[in-house]
């Protein structure tokens, strides 16, 4: 049987004003209990409300903002019940004319966009606090009488995690809007909802209202609890109850609190000391002069304006005092990108360890502009930026100031260094005779003296360029990394590892490349691509960091095999995509001899020193990581290794392939495709996670325990959800689902079907990524069987193909310090 579940939320909002709605006390978290009361809001006899139009206009401003039709006129009521919490016995709110009706809110849930309708909006004042200690109720009326907002919406919603979703959304809102600070900690923003289930297509089921709910986390848990529970019940034949139900964060589970009131049960009735409010002109312009660009949209902007990347306008969107600390950078002078990379990563490290905000920190955003326009100018490299950047947090100084106090500013003029390179050479005349002769294993220890003699601050990339100048030669990083290119073919036939040598000295010999090249080959292992292991590609990630941070390489080839080539280039994409250097791979089919391997070897050359790939279906951003193979130069994500028969011309008629007309795929030359070109041609040339100066052997030991809890598995008819729970036993924890075209599988009950598995996962923690079998877009698409696995809590990874969400993955567990399903979950979808 195939279920329905609708969830709407009742989220309040305390507003931030100096004193409470209907009398002067202050409103004010923790402080004594029980000193911020009076008459009013204690239910004296006698004592008479007044309005707070402060806690009125800050209600229709988030009214505005919600989209909301803003009531001309509305009216209070007394609503009546019995409760500790309620000194008066009952809650002025409103009822039949709430300040704010009819609005919507627009939400986006792992591609699953939906437009949440707001019912109403409604002002009232809070209850008390009662505090359960031991078999005593402590009651504090400091709370009773401050101002809320109610927003009601309407069960537009189907699991927990869209409602924790759309409260986020909500805080981020009344932050923005400076209405409420947003903490669930501290009650100042709490959700109730309502829940039913109900047999697909029969509509609303019999609702059931849970309170308790004061974290994101037990929003979520609590909500997909009560739909669990309702629809084991309702497969069981039984009914619900209409109740009240809380959520006990102990025991996980949720239990009966009273059987659900209706509103008459309430006894409304117009607040006889309340006369109504009305909205007039000069009060709806001030609530408009409150009206600030929203997250979502200021979201938008910045992707659009700064060119930024989704996940770093969400993070910088994501408080208001964040963007409008880099904006203030950004008019001072600092890049854009690289203000957002520094915000995303280093700043944000120190922030955390500090324990302080970025508008206490000492990092002002002229300071911090400071620094990235030194960076820039090339007067530091990167890594004495971030030795300065944790100075500014230490010694609470300029960055200027302290480059220069401590010696730090780079030797940028050519001359100097010129002079000092050319003693150098001068000083080891057996080495540059070497260098010259064509063997360039000498540049290091002349680089070494050259960094040597200037302690170190010599721009880096200045000194390869003279040193290259003065000795009139090329220098190209070259990392063979096992696969048939650097392999031999043994006297029976047979392909086996070799050196890369071999291939280095035919091209050496080539007369289309200039005589002048030197090439700084190292051996990182002896295998076929297919022989790979995390140790290996732990050693790649090492070399190529290793050449990013000294700054040595003009370009940098890997040459590898064609079987995991999409793996190795995916994975080196989300890690380096951004350095300023190109980063190219190439491989072959055949040996080093064959004049496939040449050729893409030259190709790669070529490009690693003009800077960059270009044209066709060539990466567009210098810099970026690309794949070299036949001539063409690829993007690194999106890779699919094929040998597809060239296709007779067009005619008329349909062209029919018989098996006996069509190429043995032997005899088909290999060639690479990008599944979904123009999705994945954004993602060029960014890089989306730093490696945090990690060892070779630390990073080997991270991925090793990353891929022992992944799994890949290509969902077919017939396939048991049994064989995944028993990885999931063993411990895996992330699997990369290859569903059909959209999104699609088969999610019955039955043990052929996912659903068992999706359940047991999320149980267990386990988290699933979905790509396509085929070309497709997983958006999870119209089909229930889709729509299932959307509920189930699958996650839809949009155009990638499998291998480049498996190098996404590797990245993100190896530069994480949380290996939460969650955490990773939101890492992976904002890489999209």
């Amino acid at each position: 049987m195939s279920y329905r579940s609708f969830v709407g939320l009742e989220i309040h909002i305390q507003l931030a004003t100096r004193t409470k709605v209907f009398c002067g006390c202050r409103a004010r978290f923790g402080e004594e209990p029980n000193t911020n009361i009076c008459p009013v809001c204690a239910g004296y006899p006698g004592a008479l409300p007044a309005l707070n139009e402060e806690a009125m206009r800050l209600g229709y401003v988030v009214a505005r903002a919600l989209n909301c039709d803003l009531s001309p006129a509305c009216e209070f009521e007394r609503k009546n019940y019995f409760y500790p919490d309620l000194p008066k016995n009952y809650q002025i709110s409103q009822f039949t004319r709430p300040l704010g009706t009819d609005g919507f809110i627009d939400l986006e849930f792992r591609r699953n966009k939906r437009r949440v309708k707001i019912r109403e909006c409604h002002l009232e004042e809070d209850a008390g606090k009662m505090i359960h200690a031991g078999d005593q109720s402590l009651l504090d009326y400091n709370r009773a009488g401050t101002p809320l907002l109610e927003i009601v919406t309407d069960p537009d919603l189907e699991i927990g995690e869209e409602a924790e979703v759309l409260l986020q959304e909500f805080r981020r809102l009344v932050r923005y809007l400076g209405v409420c600070d947003g903490n669930m900690e501290e009650g100042s923003l709490r959700c109730d909802a309502n829940v039913s289930v109900n047999l697909e297509g029969q509509g609303l089921g019999t609702k059931v209202e849970i309170k308790n709910m004061n974290s994101f986390r037990f929003v979520r848990k609590a909500l997909n609890y009560e739909i669990d529970r309702q629809r084991d019940i309702i497969e069981r034949g039984g009914t619900i109850v209409q109740e009240t139900r809380l959520w006990n964060e102990n025991r996980d589970v949720s239990e009966s609190m009273r059987v659900k009131e209706s509103s008459n049960d309430y006894r409304y009735f117009p607040e006889p000391d309340m006369p109504p409010f009305v909205a007039t002109p000069e009060f709806l312009t001030s609530v408009d002069d409150l009206i600030v660009e929203l997250p979502i949209a200021r979201t938008a902007r910045f992707i659009s304006d700064y060119r930024l990347t989704d996940a770093q306008a969400s993070f910088l969107c994501e408080e208001r005092q964040i963007a409008d600390y880099f904006e203030h950078a950004v008019r001072l002078g600092a890049s854009p990108a690289a203000a957002a990379v520094w915000l995303m990563g280093d700043v944000q490290k120190l922030l955390n360890r500090s324990g302080t905000r970025l508008s206490d920190s000492p990092l002002t955003p002229d300071r911090f502009a400071q620094l990235l326009t030194l960076l820039d100018a090339g007067r530091i490299h990167g890594k004495i930026a971030k030795q300065t950047l944790e100075a500014v947090f230490d010694d609470d100084s300029d960055p200027q100031e302290i480059i220069v106090a401590r010696s730090w500013e780079q030797i940028t003029d050519p001359a100097a260094i010129d002079a000092i390179v050319e003693d150098v050479l001068r000083s080891n005349p057996q080495a540059v005779a070497q260098l010259r002769a064509g063997d360039a294993r000498p540049k290091g220890f002349l680089v070494g003296r050259i960094m040597q003699a200037t302690n170190g601050r010599a721009e880096p990339r200045l000194v390869q360029d003279i040193l290259a100048r003065k000795l009139d030669v090329q220098f190209v990083q070259v990392l063979s990394f096992g696969g048939a290119i650097s392999g031999r073919r043994r006297d029976d036939g047979v392909i086996v590892a070799g050196e890369l040598s071999q291939l280095i000295e035919q091209v050496v010999r080539d007369a289309s490349l200039p005589a002048d090249i030197r090439y700084e080959a190292v051996e990182l292992g002896r295998f076929l691509s297919e022989e790979v292991t995390p140790n290996d590609w732990a050693g790649l990630i090492g070399a190529v960091d290793a050449h990013l941070s000294v700054g040595d390489a003009a370009g940098i080839v890997v040459t590898t095999g064609t079987d995991t080539l999409a793996y190795t280039a995916a994975l080196l994409h989300w890690l380096f995509g951004g350095a300023d250097v190109p980063i190219v791979l190439t491989a072959s089919a055949m040996t080093g001899d064959a004049p496939e391997s040449t050729h893409n070897f030259k190709e790669a050359v070529r490009i690693a020193m003009s800077g960059g790939a270009g044209g066709g279906a060539a990466v567009d951003s210098p810099g970026a990581v690309s794949v070299v193979f036949d001539r063409v130069a690829y993007p690194a994500l999106n890779l699919k290794f094929e040998r597809i028969p060239a296709r007779a011309a067009s005619t008329d008629a349909p062209s029919v392939v018989t098996p006996a007309a069509a190429t043995p795929a032997a005899a088909t030359p290999p060639a690479f495709r990008t599944w979904n070109p123009d999705a994945v041609r954004d993602a060029a040339g960014r890089s989306l996670y730093e490696l945090q100066s990690l060892t070779v052997d630390a990073i080997a030991e991270r991925l090793e325990a990353a891929v022992t809890k992944s799994f890949i598995a290509k969902v077919f008819p017939g396939m048991q959800a049994s064989s995944l729970t028993a990885l999931i036993d063993s411990g895996t924890r992330f699997f990369v689902l290859e569903l059909y075209d959209s999104g699609t599988a088969n999610v019955g009950e039955t043990p052929f079907g996912l659903r068992r598995a999706l359940e047991y996962g999320r149980r267990a923690g386990a988290l699933f990524l979905c790509t396509s079998q085929q070309e497709g877009n997983v958006d999870f698409s119209p089909y229930i069987t889709s729509h299932e696995l959307w509920r189930e809590g699958a996650v839809p990874m949009g155009p990638l193909t499998t291998e480049s969400v498996y190098g996404l993955l590797l990245a993100v567990l190896l530069t994480s310090d949380s290996w939460d399903p969650e955490a990773v979950s939101q890492a992976m979808e904002r890489a999209q």
